[in-house]
C-alpha cells in the first residue's frame, strides 16, 4: 500500500468518524476539514502523509523504538497471540450494538492486536488505536484494517465521551478515568494482564531468581474503578524457532537489562519453548448511585 493511498484511506475514515474526536486542548468537538482535524476554537491537527494523526504537543522519546515494534509485528503475524485475539474477538462477536462497532485500543503499539481482532470479528468495526510512541503508530498505519491511528496521551485522550462500546488495554498501562469517560454506559473494558508464567522461560534465562509475581494489586485497582464481571484466563505453550525467538527477545523489556553475553547466547539458540499466560479482565463502568 502506497503512502498516498494510506493517507487517502485515512482521510476517508476521518471524514466519516470525526465526531468521535474531542480536542485535547479545550475538549471541544472536532470536525475534519482539508486534511486536518479541527475544533471550534481553531486548534488543528494535520493528517500525516503516512496516514495517522499526531495529537501530542511534542513527541515523547521512549525505549520502544522502530526495531522493537517491527519485531512485535512479526511475532503477532506468526500467530503467537492467536488464542488471545480469538478470546477478545469472541466477546465482541456477542455484541448487540448497531454496526459498525467502534473499538478503541488504548496503547495500540504497532497495531497488530487491533487489526487481527477486527479481522476475526464477524461484522463491521471501526478501530481507533492510540499510543504515545510515534514509531509504533507509524507502523500501525500500515495495517489494512478499517482503523484510525493516533499519537496521543492516554491521560488526556483526544476522543469523545461515551462513544466506545469496547475499549481494549492489552499488556499496557491504564488510565481508568479516561476509559470510563469514553466508554458507553453498557460498554466493556477488556484489560489484558500478564500472569505468573508469562514468558517464564525468558525470565528464568535472564534472571537467576524469579521475582515473586502477584496480580492482586492490578486486579484490585481494576475493581476500584470498574465492575469486574469476568476474568478469562489464557494459558498455552508453543515453540518459537529462529528468527522469531530473537524477535521475542527484542520486543520484551525482560531483555533490556541483559548483558551482551546473555543476548548473544539466546540469539544463538535455534528455538525455545515459550509459555503465554495472561488474563483478560472484563468490566463495566461503575453503577451511578
Amino acid at each position: 500500500m502506497s503512502q498516498l493511498s494510506r493517507k487517502a484511506l485515512a482521510s476517508r475514515h476521518l471524514e466519516e468518524y470525526a465526531h468521535f474526536f474531542r480536542c485535547p486542548l479545550c475538549h471541544q468537538s472536532m470536525s475534519f476539514d482539508n486534511q486536518s482535524i479541527v475544533c471550534s476554537e481553531g486548534h488543528s491537527y494535520d493528517l500525516a502523509k503516512k496516514g495517522y494523526i499526531h495529537m501530542l504537543a511534542q513527541s515523547v522519546q521512549t525505549k520502544y523504538d522502530k526495531e522493537l515494534f517491527q519485531s512485535r509485528r512479526r511475532i503477532a503475524e506468526s500467530g503467537f497471540f492467536t488464542p488471545l485475539i480469538e478470546a477478545i474477538g469472541n466477546v465482541i462477536n456477542q455484541s448487540q450494538e448497531q454496526t459498525p462497532i467502534a473499538v478503541f485500543d488504548a496503547g495500540c503499539g504497532e497495531g497488530s492486536h487491533l487489526a487481527q481482532i477486527q479481522e476475526f470479528v464477524s461484522f463491521d468495526t471501526i478501530g481507533f488505536g492510540a499510543d504515545i510512541s510515534k514509531e509504533g503508530v507509524q507502523l500501525a498505519a500500515n495495517n489494512e484494517s478499517k482503523s484510525i491511528w493516533l499519537v496521543a496521551d492516554l491521560a488526556n485522550c483526544p476522543l469523545a465521551s461515551e462513544k466506545f462500546p469496547y475499549i481494549l488495554n492489552i499488556l499496557s498501562p491504564s488510565n481508568y478515568s479516561e476509559f470510563s469517560r469514553m466508554l458507553t454506559d453498557d460498554g466493556l473494558l477488556m484489560k489484558v494482564v500478564p500472569n505468573q508464567d508469562y514468558l517464564k522461560e525468558l525470565r528464568e534465562f535472564f534472571y537467576e531468581e524469579r521475582e515473586a509475581f502477584d496480580n492482586e494489586k492490578t486486579i484490585g485497582r481494576f475493581e476500584e474503578n470498574f465492575d469486574l464481571i469476568k476474568i478469562e484466563n489464557i494459558n498455552y505453550r508453543l515453540t518459537l524457532q529462529q528468527p522469531l525467538l530473537s524477535d521475542l527477545v527484542k520486543m520484551t523489556p525482560l531483555s533490556w537489562s541483559a548483558n551482551e553475553k546473555e543476548l548473544k547466547e539466546i540469539h544463538a539458540r535455534s528455538g525455545m519453548d515459550i509459555t503465554v499466560d495472561v488474563s483478560v479482565l472484563i468490566g463495566r463502568k461503575k453503577s451511578k448511585k
